[in-house]
This record gives structure tokens, C-alpha cells and sequence, in this order.
């Protein structure tokens, strides 16, 4: 990662922590002082949430921010490198993901006595009508999303030192090993929605809404989100693509959806750089 990239991500992740400390303050004096002034917003029910849950909000969000730090170490003056996709690295990575997210599912179980699937709202819809909406809200989301990330790269062409895609998106492209690649397209289209929507949606969207309203919420969770991804060029079209899942999850209110969504759209993803590999998604 440049040093130009990592200043933005760390400058955006300062900018939305300090809009979250304030944030939920302003909000809490509001409830205090002007109580119907807060209205809730959709089908995603957050009352239960409680301040536990919200320091393993900040305690989450910090693990996953972690990769800025460790980026730090890479000089202004390096080039960056296309990392080289491995299938043990792929499954190691697969592992890490759905520890963070048993353990979560675990906490929320056992320690606060929650039902996940109630708590997500997974059994609110029948599997077959989930699949329908999100096939069919994936239409204007990928439409919306990508011009996005084309008009941003368009506009960006003329300033920015590297537009290179995802590091895992560079690596995919680059790699021989069919093995390690079949790992990585099961990992982005499986794996990586199960795991990124219970915890991003899930858990912290959800606690967010509980201290704020569903709008900021969606804003710092969506932002969080793009952020981890590491990649100034999709910063914006995933913090958008976020957006897009929370207002679906608050429409349905089912994880199970946006989950589809985004397994979806991950694939589709792949599939452009599979058979068109001219373009970068």
C-alpha cells in the first residue's frame, strides 16, 4: 500500500470514529432532553442491544482496522507489489474470518442470550423469496454501484499516484494456481457475505442504531466497511454498496438478503475478471 492510500484510510477511519464519539453523545443528550426527536426507522429492531455490545463494537472494529497499522510499515517509496495468491494463504484467511464471526454468533448466544437467526431477522422471510428480492435489488445496485466506481476512477486518473483494483483482485488476476483461485471465489462469494454481513449489518449496524438512529448508523457502519477493505479507488462504491445492504436489511428485515446480495455481487465480480479481464470491476 502507498503512502498516499494509507494517509486517506487512516484520515477517513479518524474522520468516522470521531463522528461515532460525538455522535452517540449528541444522540444520548437528545433522548435525554428532546425524546421525540428520535424516530426508528425500519424493520431492524436494536433496543436490545446494551453497552457490553457496544464495547465489542469498538473492540471488533479495531481488530479490523488493525490492517492500517500493519500497512504503515510499507515506505512512501515503495512499489507496491502484487501480492501472490496461495491456497494455504486463502484458507488461512477463511479460517481468521469465521473465527471473528463464530465468536461473535457465540457472545450473542450464550454471554447476552440472544437468538442469532431471530435477532437477524433469518427467519422473518422464506429462503426462495429472499433470493427472489435480491436478485431483484441487485439489478440498481450493480448499476449504481459500479458507474460509481467508474465515474471515481474516471475522475481520479488525473491525480492519484496508483489505481490499481483490490490486492485481492490484483492477485486473482495474476495467479495460475486453479486451486487457490477456487478457494478465493468460494471465500469472496460464500465466506466473505456470511461473515461481513453478520458483523457489519448484523452486529454493528445494529448496536450503532441502538445509540444513534438508523441513518447514522448505516453512514458510520457503511464507511467502517469500506475502510477495511484497504483501497482508496472502491472507498466510496463500497461505502454506497453498504448503504445499499442497510437499506435493504431495514426494508426486509432480513440479514438473509443482503447477505444474497452480497454474495452476488462478489461473484459477479469474479466472473467479469474471469472472462473480461481487460476491465477492472
Amino acid at each position: 500500500m502507498d503512502a498516499p492510500t494509507l494517509g486517506v484510510l487512516r484520515d477517513t477511519a479518524l474522520l468516522v470514529w470521531t463522528a461515532l464519539l460525538f455522535g452517540v453523545l449528541a444522540y444520548q443528550i437528545m433522548r435525554a432532553w428532546l425524546p421525540e426527536s428520535i424516530t426508528s426507522i425500519g424493520r431492524v429492531q436494536a433496543s436490545s442491544y446494551v453497552s457490553a455490545d457496544a464495547v465489542l463494537v469498538v473492540a471488533i472494529s479495531a481488530l479490523l482496522l488493525g490492517g492500517l497499522q500493519s500497512a504503515a510499515s510499507v515506505t512512501a517509496d515503495a512499489k507496491p507489489e502484487v501480492a501472490e495468491l496461495s491456497l494455504s494463504g486463502t484458507l488461512v484467511s477463511i479460517v481468521i474470518q469465521l473465527g471473528i464471526c463464530v465468536g461473535l454468533l457465540i457472545y450473542l448466544q450464550v454471554v447476552r442470550g440472544y437468538n442469532p437467526a431471530e435477532l437477524f431477522g433469518l427467519r422473518r422471510m422464506n429462503p426462495l423469496w429472499a433470493i427472489a428480492l435480491a436478485l431483484l435489488f441487485m439489478i440498481p445496485t450493480i448499476i449504481i454501484v459500479n458507474g460509481s466506481a467508474l465515474g471515481l476512477n474516471t475522475w481520479m486518473q488525473g491525480f492519484w499516484p496508483d489505481l490499481q483494483g483490490q490486492e485481492t483482485a490484483e492477485s486473482f488476476r495474476a495467479s495460475d494456481d486453479v486451486l487457490a483461485k477456487i478457494m478465493l471465489a468460494v471465500a469472496a462469494a460464500i465466506v466473505a457475505p456470511l461473515v461481513e454481513e453478520i458483523i457489519f449489518r448484523g452486529f454493528i449496524y445494529g448496536v450503532l442504531k441502538r445509540y444513534t438512529d438508523g441513518i447514522f448508523a448505516a453512514l458510520c457502519s457503511s464507511l467502517l466497511f469500506a475502510i477495511v477493505h484497504l483501497h482508496v479507488g472502491t472507498l466510496f462504491p463500497l461505502a454506497l454498496l453498504a448503504l445499499i445492504f442497510c437499506a435493504v436489511y431495514e426494508y426486509t428485515g432480513c440479514l438473509l438478503v443482503p447477505m444474497i446480495m452480497h454474495g452476488l455481487f462478489n461473484a459477479t465480480s469474479l466472473i467479469v475478471m474471469v472472462f473480461f479481464p481487460q476491465i477492472q470491476p
